[in-house]
């Protein structure tokens, strides 16, 4: 992503013909963000626009040693942490069952037979199928590289609850992923 620095200075001045070029331009970057911490597009939009919007008021903060991309990625994320913060009915939405914490991650899965059989968007459609915050902090760590520690301090959780979400989004995708595989090899032995 390559955005001018003719572009980026009439936006910050306030032409809306630049913001809204600028829009554009970030868009996709914003949207796949997005994407991964929303169930639905329309909450993803909802989103982005709330990001764009924290863009353009601290374009003035931006400096050109920093990878444009980068930054507004750094600050869509951020974006929807603070959302997350204010929408506490996510964390009520977890519910813990004595089966899923018992569930082994031993479960054999044949990693190069599920790289063939799912692609990009079917993997996507799992990550949507785990609880909000188990996604949210899988997403985070897996995804985006924050560490326990930071991640502990963006949601206000403990570490080790940081961990036992990723440990728990990893047993839920990879029993998904082998019940997928095992769905696949039955249609295909028939």
């Amino acid at each position: 992503m390559t955005i001018s620095p003719e572009l980026l200075e009439a936006a910050r001045k306030g032409a809306r013909k630049a913001q809204y070029e600028l829009y554009q331009q970030c868009y996709p970057v914003l949207m796949a963000v997005c994407l991964r911490y929303r169930r639905d597009e329309s909450e993803a939009s909802a989103a982005l626009n709330d990001g764009f919007l924290k863009i353009l008021q601290n374009l003035h903060r931006y400096s050109p040693e920093v990878p444009f991309a980068a930054w507004i990625r750094r600050i869509q994320i951020n974006t929807l942490i603070d959302m997350f913060r204010r929408e506490a009915k996510w964390r009520d939405q977890v519910l813990l069952s004595e089966k899923m914490e018992q569930q082994s991650d031993a479960t054999a899965v044949d990693w190069n037979e599920a790289d063939r059989q799912f692609d990009a968007e079917q993997l996507e459609n799992l990550l949507q199928r785990l609880p909000p915050v188990s996604r949210q902090v899988f997403n985070l760590f897996a995804l985006d590289g924050y560490s326990h520690a930071e991640i502990s301090s963006m949601l206000d959780i403990s570490e080790g609850t940081s961990k036992w979400h990723v440990s728990f989004a990893r047993s839920q995708l990879r029993t998904w992923i082998k019940a997928g595989l095992e769905q696949t090899e039955n249609t295909s032995v028939r």
